[in-house]
């Protein structure tokens, strides 16, 4: 029995409506991707979205392997980063499934970051297309198939999962839960082969909707079990030629995973397993599905009810708009109605249960989650971020909203109804303010990673018996954690792009997981958290090639603070473009410095924004930490008063002084004046490096 969708009485025919909705689907289509994926672009198409961890290192994975295809690396899974450990890629998601769509970009002459904004266009597009394919053999209808998956490609939804890009390749998950909902009907083992492709192909995409795919297409074989028991499923295991290709089709699978999967199975030996306590706050709580982004420009008031609810609360935004959910709510009331099919009311059951019972298994109600059960499942205890299961759930919504809407499509007026009301409301539903979401700029970042290939290539010492470099750049002073940690992020990875530009492996890392002592080397890059890292691995400190980065030999660091004629702290005003005033009562991240001593007797000051103090000697002598790297501008003499007070003399030879009026500090004085005079303060050992 091959029940795909509702019986095909009283379904729309008229050649004049299907035009239309294929109108509509280009209309949608495009309508997304130009608010969407574009809009997230920027105008300039400088911007990708995320921030400068996550999404970088996805880009980074994908430029791995397209220099692997390419012959620019030797092995694919020994990615040239957390020197010497093997098997790093296997320690996040590896994005196999899609690289080859970001590798066409990179060998039409695109760079890594327009190839990477390239990979996130086509799968915005691929997802869009896969699921209107899918949900048309449910709807009967290509106009509410292309709302739904309209609401699946851009639906708010999304906007709590941009910062995870490897989710962003999900679209084999409705063909998928097609290709399996026809074996579940017709028992044909060819669309069971095809369902077990598409989830291999899923998890070589990505490992976490794989293994979400997985736990779904379990619960849509539990519905259907629920709502069609005569006849039953299981009862096509009676026949052995049955199971026996069921069991062949299986084995093609594992046979498929295998390769993959190997490399993944020896990670929890190396990193250990989580605890489940380790992931519950993870779990979706029943405010997540009502809980929105604040960039859900129609349902922006909703996005106050889970803040500072409940840890982590801010992965769980899972609203998926106004539309689905009310056609999800009409459920229970057509299962009851007369005027609905047996055939109607058999899908309805099947996928509302699936929907019901997954999501009650995967949820979090006052501590208390029965997704302990799943979690002790072989593979499971991997998933440390289970709010992503909305990417999957969101099939079941979307085949509950095709369906019922197709009861109410069964005469012409209703179908031009929808057709034209319909695609309105789907889009209001789900608008982006765009403006809201987490972007980098591209050509930021190219800098970043330029300016430490600069530094590393000028130290690094080629033909020399190192095998790698452990970059461990001076950092600077950050009290909040969480700006502190990203900062350290992107230090790293910006460490991982300039080997790979170089061609040399790094000790450097940013990635899913951590081995041995590792974290300690990720928080505090310094000679001995590397001597300790290398002992775990049973090597020496020899073969690694430390480098700071600065061309300028560093013998010493401390944190100071500096308050200057007028009693204002000194502060490198990010408000005022970087530029050194002396205009803050009080002393915080902007007040603060990393003084570096060099063995030559100068100094230099590394601000809070990741940039040296430098005097502007060519203009107006105006300082500013503006400078990424070190040079003559950025060093200084201080010079000691009597007073017991100091003074800071530039290259020029001139004193740094507060000019009174703009409260610049200027390297302009001939003298150790008043307005030369700066009080140091050593800031408490909370802010000290």
């Amino acid at each position: 029995m091959n029940n795909l969708s509702i019986p095909s009485e009283g379904r729309i025919g008229f050649k004049r409506l299907e035009s239309w909705s294929l109108l509509v689907c280009m209309a949608l289509f495009l309508i997304g991707m130009w608010s969407v994926p574009l809009a997230l672009f920027g105008p300039n198409r400088a911007l990708i979205p995320g921030d400068l961890g996550d999404a970088r290192f996805n880009n980074y994975i994908l430029e791995h392997f397209y220099r692997y295809i390419t012959g620019r690396t030797d092995v694919y899974w020994d990615a040239p980063f957390m020197y010497p450990w093997k098997n790093v890629v296997a320690l996040s998601d590896n994005l196999l499934g899609s690289a080859p769509i970001y590798s066409v970009f990179r060998m039409l002459g695109f760079t890594r970051e327009g190839a990477f904004q390239g990979w996130i266009l086509v799968l915005f597009a691929l997802n869009y297309w896969c699921c209107l394919l899918a949900l048309r053999k449910w709807a009967g209808n290509t106009a509410l198939a292309a709302c739904a998956a309209y609401i699946f490609a851009f639906g708010i939804y999304n906007i709590g999962q941009v910062n995870n890009l490897q989710v962003l390749p999900r679209f084999m998950v409705p063909l998928a839960f097609l290709f399996f909902w026809n074996h579940l009907r017709s028992g044909a083992w060819k669309w069971l082969l095809l369902a077990i492709l598409a989830v291999v192909y899923q998890f070589y995409c990505g490992m976490y909707i794989g293994f979400i795919l997985v736990y779904a297409l379990f619960f849509l074989f539990i519905g259907s079990l629920i709502a069609y028991r005569t006849p039953s499923y299981l009862g096509y295991f009676r026949n052995w030629r049955f199971m026996a290709g069921w069991g062949g089709v299986a084995a093609v699978g594992i046979l498929l995973m295998l390769p993959m999967m190997l490399h993944y199975l020896a990670v929890p030996k190396d990193l250990g397993t989580r605890n489940f306590s380790d992931i519950l706050a993870s779990v979706p709580r029943p405010t997540s599905y009502f809980f929105t982004h604040p960039a859900a420009l129609s349902w922006r008031s909703l996005s106050h009810i889970g803040v500072n609810a409940f840890p982590q609360w801010w992965s769980h935004f899972h609203f998926i708009g106004a539309v689905p959910w009310a056609a999800a709510l009409a459920v229970p009331f057509l299962l009851f109605s007369k005027r609905v099919s047996t055939n109607d009311r058999r899908l309805l059951t099947a996928i509302g249960s699936a929907l019901l019972i997954s999501s009650v298994f995967c949820l979090n109600i006052a501590g208390f989650s029965l997704y302990k059960l799943v979690f002790m499942l072989p593979g499971f205890s991997v998933l440390r971020a289970v709010d992503r299961f909305v990417n999957v759930q969101v099939v079941f919504f979307l085949i509950l909203f095709v369906a019922v809407l197709n009861v109410f499509s069964r005469n012409r007026k209703a179908a031009w109804a929808l057709s034209l009301l319909l695609p309105v409301l789907v889009v209001q539903d789900n608008r982006w303010d765009v403006d809201k979401i987490s972007r980098f700029d591209k050509f930021d970042s190219q800098r970043m990673v330029e300016a430490t290939e600069r530094r590393i290539a000028r130290e690094h010492q080629s033909g020399s018996p190192f095998v790698a470099v452990a970059y461990e750049p001076p950092v600077p002073v950050i009290r909040d954690f969480q700006e502190g940690h990203l900062a350290t992020i992107a230090m790293h990875l910006n460490a991982m792009f300039a080997g790979q530009d170089l061609g040399i492996p790094v000790v450097n890392a940013y990635t899913g997981g951590y081995p041995g002592n590792y974290i300690s080397f990720f928080d505090h890059t310094d000679h001995q958290t590397l001597a300790n890292w290398c002992a775990f691995n049973g090597i020496s400190t020899d073969s690694i090639q430390e480098i700071v980065g600065l061309a300028v030999p560093i013998e010493g660091s401390d944190t100071v603070r500096f308050i200057a004629a007028n009693g204002k702290y000194l502060c490198a005003d990010q408000s005022r473009d970087n530029r050194l005033l002396a205009n803050k009562d009080k002393a915080d991240d902007w007040e603060t410095f990393l003084r570096l001593h060099t063995t030559d007797g100068r100094v230099a000051f590394l601000a809070s924004n990741g940039n040296f103090l430098c005097a502007q000697l060519e203009g107006d002598q105006h300082l500013a930490a503006d400078c990424n790297d070190l040079g003559d501008y950025g060093l200084f003499t201080m010079v000691q008063l009597d007073s017991g007070m100091v003074a800071i003399k530039a290259f020029n030879g001139r004193y740094v002084v507060l000019d009174p009026g703009t409260q610049d500090l200027r390297a302009t004085g001939r003298a150790t004046g008043k307005e030369a005079a700066l009080s140091l303060i050593k800031p408490p050992a909370a802010v000290t490096p």
